[in-house]
């Protein structure tokens, strides 16, 4: 565990901790405030109303309920406040448990579990114990959808990658700033498609935009209260009053199936809109240094009026809007202001205002949620460096490279490099550490045209199109074998490189659906294809005769091996990569260790 960001979260526990308490006490305290004033205003209205002073009834009213209310505000707003400390509180002792790579209580991403895409189920992007659930610290729903989209489809221009690099070591150092946003992700619940129904709404042509709602939404209200004056002076009776109401009901109700269609798209996400205006305050509100980060922050603003701000007004006609869903308030309310067309308007003015600019706010919002979720790996992993990218010559090369998902006290790292059209053949006994060693380059790869940090003491690397074929599985729904699973992909991977694009491929016991005669034979053949194609990749394998490839063919194939070291029977492994072809194998002594004769 990484005894700095530990100290910091400790440190901020105690806060919190201290904070929510201490907040906890102004509730209690406010609520018996309340109750006092309420009781304190009752009793002298009435010996008020005992003098038959009707001053001191008004003023005790008056005052009373002034009071009332300012304690009702001040009472939201310790809530709220207690809220945030709660979910800070929460926060940090959830990155604590981070630490210590106990991170089953981040969302595990298993809704972007794709078995046919072409690295992501073979390097446990997405499920539990996965790179997602490690990394992702997204407060917003479309967040967590943009970082799994960057992981199954990571940059490959070098600008972009380094415009991430340098916002994620700023955002780094920003504790406090990414800890608000992931607070306000916690107290503000959310809908996977609410936003998706804003983002919808806010494209679709106005209804309410003709002159004549225009007119009516002015004049009605206008003629009602003449009305209410003509009937205070005894100049028209109650019952021409009611029949006039009916004019301003048929109007909204003549309108009620335009405005029930547009209300529907947008009713109840005012949680979200309260959510997303928070977010966009706190980001609008801090002052970035790197490029990315600026331009983020630009495109928040319309002349002088942010987002925030524009997104709360929103809200504010959205909750005025709802008021027309009880059915007492809809009579009052369009007989009185004919509150549905009035709301309506205000609701298309403000849409034509922003409807070009709304998603690019929330597209903001995800992509600060993708950069704070790679600045927290970055701030809880000190020892992981920021890749530098060379993208004249295709190559890897890593010192120390280990993977983010190990802890750092049982992991063990390596070192990789591998030059164009170099193949990587990896021989080695059960339980070595290959598979491990496959994942932790491809999962470290991805990371880097991310623009994150990887877990190593240097990374170096060209951006290239990943393809993988580890975990390759059958399928009884599509009637298909394990091996002829397997040949598809491969036959994929060669269709698309003699197209003429440039990949690095990782294989793992290729053709283990088969024999070992033909998979000797079918490994090598496509070995030697890949060669001609002028690629670069590894492979694992127990087949240790593909060992000869290097001598034939020593430009291009590298043979490296993981060992075991056997005691008796007792084994024992470093999970250090040597030079060479193993010479230990040990699938007969597991065997028996568990019982099985041979």
């Amino acid at each position: 565990m990484n005894s700095e960001p530990a100290k910091t979260y400790q440190s901020n526990i105690d806060v919190y901790t201290e904070k929510a308490e201490k907040l906890s006490k102004i509730t209690r305290r406010i609520s018996v405030l309340r109750l006092f004033i309420f009781i304190t205003s009752v009793m002298l209205v009435y010996l008020f109303a005992v003098q038959d002073n009707a001053v001191g009834i008004v003023g005790s009213l008056v005052i009373g309920i002034a009071l009332f209310v300012y304690l009702i505000k001040r009472h939201s707003a310790v809530i709220h406040e207690k809220k945030l400390a709660a979910a800070l509180l929460k926060i940090n002792e959830q990155e604590n448990n981070a630490l210590k790579h106990e991170f089953q209580q981040f969302d595990s991403g298993v809704s972007f579990i794709d078995h046919s895409h072409r690295y992501a189920s073979d390097l446990d992007l997405f499920g539990e114990g996965s790179l997602f659930q490690y990394l992702n610290r997204a407060s917003t729903v479309s967040g967590s959808k943009t970082l799994a989209q960057l992981l199954c489809n990571p940059l490959l221009n070098k600008d972009e990658i380094k415009r991430n690099q340098r916002s994620v070591t700023e955002l780094k150092d920003k504790l406090s700033f990414r800890q608000k946003l992931g607070s306000i992700g916690l107290v503000y619940t959310e809908e996977e498609t609410d936003d998706k129904k804003i983002r919808e709404w806010a494209v679709l042509p106005p209804e309410f935009g003709s002159i004549i709602y225009k007119i009516l939404a002015v004049a009605i209200p206008l003629l009602t209260f003449g009305m209410i004056a003509l009937l205070s002076l005894s100049l028209i009776t109650i019952q021409l009053f009611f029949l006039w109401l009916v004019v301003p009901w048929g109007i909204a109700g003549f309108s009620t199936t335009k405005t029930n269609r547009r209300h529907e798209m947008v009713s109840n996400t005012t949680e979200l809109l309260n959510k997303y205006a928070w977010l966009l305050q706190v980001i609008e509100s801090q002052t970035f240094e790197t490029e990315k980060l600026k331009d983020l922050s630009k495109r928040l603003y319309i002349k002088n009026t942010s987002a925030g701000q524009s997104i709360h007004k929103l809200k504010s006609i959205l909750t005025a809007l709802d008021n027309r869903l009880n059915f007492v308030s809809w009579g009052v309310l369009n007989g009185l202001f004919l509150w549905d067309i009035l709301q309506m308007i205000r609701l298309e003015s403000w849409q034509k205002i922003h409807r070009e600019k709304i998603s690019d706010w929330f597209d903001v919002i995800s992509e600060m949620d993708v950069l704070c979720s790679f600045a927290n790996f970055a701030y809880n992993n000190p020892e992981a460096v920021i890749p530098e990218i060379d993208d004249e010559v295709d190559h890897i090369d890593a010192v120390e490279l280990g993977h983010p998902l190990i802890p750092g006290n049982v992991r063990v790292n390596n070192d990789f490099r591998i030059a164009p059209g170099e193949f990587m053949i990896i021989t080695g006994a059960n339980m070595a550490g290959k598979s491990t060693y496959l994942r932790t380059i491809g999962a470290s790869l991805i990371l880097a045209m991310c623009g994150a940090p990887v877990i190593a003491g240097q990374f170096s690397f060209k951006p290239i199109d990943l393809h993988t074929s580890i975990r390759t599985t059958d399928s009884l729904f599509k009637n298909e074998s394990y091996f002829y699973a397997e040949l598809k992909r491969l036959g994929k991977i060669i269709g698309e490189l003699r197209s003429g694009k440039k990949m690095f491929i990782i294989l793992d016991e290729i053709l283990k659906g088969t024999n070992s005669k033909d998979k000797h034979k079918g490994s090598e053949a496509l070995l030697k294809q890949f060669i001609s194609l002028n690629t670069s990749g590894i492979v694992a394998t127990h087949d240790v005769s593909l060992g000869v490839l290097e001598s034939q063919f020593p430009k291009h194939i590298r043979n490296r091996c993981f060992e075991v070291d056997i005691d008796g029977n007792e084994l024992s492994f470093d999970y250090k990569i040597r030079d060479g072809v193993s010479q230990n194998m040990n699938a007969t002594l597991l065997m028996k260790k568990m019982g099985i004769t041979i």
